[in-house]
């Protein structure tokens, strides 16, 4: 091995060292920083590994990650759901508490265990019958409503004495400000120490908006419903209890669980990290739930909504569905209905109901199912990058390209499927982020990644232009290939579409050799024009060329470019028809139509076939001009944006036309060559057929004829005769009130 291959090696590995460093440095440092970048790309794989573990599960019934709804030792659990059909049976949201009282008695009656609302009553109802005296009183009026119907009418009273017969759990949120404090907490499940004061690590909050003290006093526990979200939006954890003051609360899942189980505290299992404890475990009436340092779990999806039982409240209020299901049930009250904002973004999708992230967490409380990433994760992960990074930083430049991609996807392939079947068969969640990377990162590091995508680009402009541009133009795209790009653009470019006319007829009177050697001697010619314009050929179908300016080169005088290039080619197309009407063969004509306007422009096609063309509604306009040639028996047809832009042209202006599948017209116009070789009879010629043309659009068939008769007798314009005849047949028509003189082409 020579010194410079064995130099260049030895840089390779101190790079890949040096880059293997930097990358275990940025891991160690991503636990204390939630929004750190790596933290954010480890969200989607985590996501990813979510959502393909559970389409496992589904192949897979002993899956651990899996919760099973039917497990005999655990009631079922229903969700009552505030849907668009409740919201359009009983009326907007909040509802009477009267009605809610009846929703109580109705599950009561059917036999619910537990009765759950993801729902806060913080403030209280209004009592119309109060509002009704205290408008007698403000009017002076002598007499009031008697005093027990104030008490039928509070509906508050209603509702907490409906709930005193049944066990009901109610939410709350809370609060970061300290100084929201709404409504009565609960009681707490976790009394914590002095020392527990000082040294535990929690999730705190200072405020907190909760239910009326009537209502709490009435309800036999409470949780909280308050959602914490990653920084992206994303609901993958739930803490199971949050510290406020110097007491620790449950969440409404926590809360339905003990009141279940009839308990009323839990028991937390703690380990000293240096200075601080931290939760490992929570632990209520023999069951143990593995949590974070905080007291997170990971919330174990089963997948998209509705994998609960749901009833619609309206259902149960008008009795119009059977309520068996609810016998021996959890019974979880809230909202689907998207109006009600209780709607959130989970790794299995959004518009997720948050009534049901309850039941999720719920359920895996009742199985003790939760996936967890333990303890030691960090030193596994920071032993892992070591070993991977020194192996491929020595290993990898040793090997050629084919060899470094080869063993670079086994490794990330054993990295991604090792940590998948952890966490499909065995619940355990391991960060995979920092892993690809360090893969990644070595593996473009050693394929000299700089030099291999310049040449490359190189490469493949010159594959992909060639055929589309002359070679002075790929010369300059090569030199500075970062201009041009082959992903789909969105820019103003001038579009050409030039057909034979009567191809068909004559290729039916000649032999197939002989067609081909005529294609070829017309297109050749024709191509070296629009290459000498600075064109780019799109593609040959059959007899049809189609070409466009602006792309991949900048063209500021595309249109212009464009109709140049049209007037060449039917200058060399009346070259060719004289020679091949000399050599016996047919002559040719061609129709051209070109447009100028917003195209979408790029390397497109599917895997198998790809090309750089041209798509957008003012592609088809100008497809639609070069059909529409022979009815006005012009050679050349362009839009008026074309016309526009050409500013050292003179045009003729031919019509106002709407195309089939169009609503707007647009104006078309035949070029007649460059401003400075126009006569003077040529525009005396535009003028008078200008002023005939408004005449016909006011009607004035009788000195609109006349014009265009003198303009026929001194030019062989097919056009006149076109508005001749129109003129004959328009005046004996009812034209509506709103006619402008548009023509509609019903033909493409």
């Amino acid at each position: 091995m020579n010194l410079v291959k064995i130099t260049q090696q030895r840089v390779s590995v101190y790079l890949g060292i040096l880059l293997s460093s930097y990358f275990i440095y940025m891991s160690l440092g991503v636990h204390n920083h939630d929004s750190h970048w790596i933290n954010r790309l480890d969200h989607l794989f985590y996501d990813a590994r979510f959502n393909l573990s559970l389409a496992l599960s589904e192949y897979s019934p002993t899956d651990t990650l899996s919760a099973s709804l039917s497990n005999p030792s655990n009631p079922p659990i229903v969700i009552l759901d505030i849907d668009e059909q409740s919201l359009a049976s009983e009326g907007r949201w909040p509802w009477s508490r009267h009605k809610l009282a009846q929703l109580i008695a109705s599950v009561a009656e059917a036999g619910a265990v537990v009765v759950a609302f993801d729902v806060v009553f913080s403030e209280p109802e209004r009592n119309p019958v109060n509002e009704v005296n205290q408008h007698l009183v403000d009017h002076d009026i002598d007499w009031a409503m008697p005093e027990h119907w104030q008490e039928i009418a509070n509906a508050d009273r209603v509702f907490a004495n409906q709930m005193r017969h049944q066990d009901v759990v109610l939410g709350y949120f809370f609060q970061s400000p300290a100084d929201v404090k709404v409504g009565q907490l609960t009681n707490p499940v976790y009394q914590l120490s002095p020392q527990q004061l000082k040294q535990l690590v929690t999730i705190e909050r200072l405020g907190f908006t909760a239910n009326l003290l009537g209502l709490q006093q009435a309800a036999t526990a409470a949780g909280f419903v308050s959602t914490f979200t990653d920084v992206d939006g994303v609901i993958r954890k739930s803490p199971l209890v949050i510290r406020h003051q110097n007491q620790l609360y449950p969440s409404l899942a926590l809360a339905v669980m003990m009141r279940y189980l009839l308990v009323d505290g839990v028991a937390l299992e703690t380990e000293s990290l240096g200075s601080v404890d931290v939760i490992t475990a929570i632990k209520v009436a023999g069951k143990r739930i593995q949590t974070d340092a905080s007291g997170r779990v990971i919330i174990p999806y089963q997948g998209h909504a509705h994998r609960f039982p749901y009833l619609s409240i309206s259902d149960v209020l008008q009795q119009r569905t059977d309520l068996s299901i609810l016998d021996g049930a959890i019974v979880l009250i809230g909202a689907s209905a998207i109006g009600l904002a209780d709607l959130k973004t989970t790794p299995v999708g959004t518009q997720y109901p948050g009534v049901e992230v309850h039941a999720t967490l719920l359920q895996a409380l009742l199985d003790e199912d939760f996936p967890y990433r333990p303890e030691w994760e960090a030193g596994l992960t920071l032993v892992f990058l070591l070993v991977l990074g020194v192996v491929l930083s020595l290993l990898l430049p040793r090997l050629g390209p084919v060899m470094v991609i080869i063993v670079s996807v086994l490794s990330l392939f054993i990295a991604v499927i090792g940590n998948v079947y952890l966490w499909h068969e065995m619940g355990l969640d391991l960060p995979l982020a920092s892993i690809v990377l360090i893969i990644s990162a070595l593996t473009l590091l050693n394929l000299a990644y700089g030099y291999v995508q310049e040449n490359h680009s190189r490469r493949l402009l010159t594959n992909m232009f060639h055929q589309y541009v002359p070679k002075a133009h790929i010369d300059r795209m090569v030199a500075n290939p970062s201009a041009y790009q082959f992903n789909g653009e969105s820019k103003e470019l001038t579009v050409l579409f030039a057909d034979i006319r009567n191809f068909t007829t004559i290729s039916e009177g000649l032999t197939a050799e002989a067609l081909k050697a005529l294609l070829n001697q017309y297109f050749t010619p024709i191509t070296k024009i629009i290459f000498d314009h600075e064109g780019t050929i799109d593609k040959y179908v059959g007899d049809m060329v189609m070409a466009f300016w602006g792309a991949p080169l900048d063209d500021q005088c595309h249109a212009q470019h464009a109709v140049l290039a049209a007037l060449a080619m039917q200058k060399e197309t009346q070259r060719l028809s004289d020679q091949f009407v000399a050599m016996g063969l047919p002559a040719i004509h061609v129709g051209v139509g070109l447009n100028t306007g917003l195209m979408n422009v790029g390397d497109m096609g599917s895997t198998y076939r790809r090309a750089y063309t041209v798509i957008g509604d003012a592609v088809n306009l100008g497809s639609r001009l070069e059909s529409i040639t022979k009815y006005y028996g012009a050679d050349i047809l362009v839009g008026e944006n074309t016309a526009s832009q050409c500013e050292a042209i003179t045009f003729a202006f031919v019509d106002r036309i709407q195309v089939k599948g169009k609503d707007e017209s647009v104006a078309i116009y035949q070029p007649l060559g460059l401003k400075a070789n126009m006569s003077q009879q040529q525009l005396d010629e535009l003028a008078e057929f200008a002023h005939a043309y408004h005449l016909y659009c006011q009607q004035n068939w009788d000195e609109a004829l006349h014009c265009l008769t003198r303009l026929k007798s001194t030019s062989l314009n097919p056009v006149y005769d076109i508005y001749i005849d129109r003129i004959n047949t328009l005046r004996h028509q009812q034209l509506p009130d709103d006619w402008n003189g548009v023509f509609k082409h019903n033909n493409k």
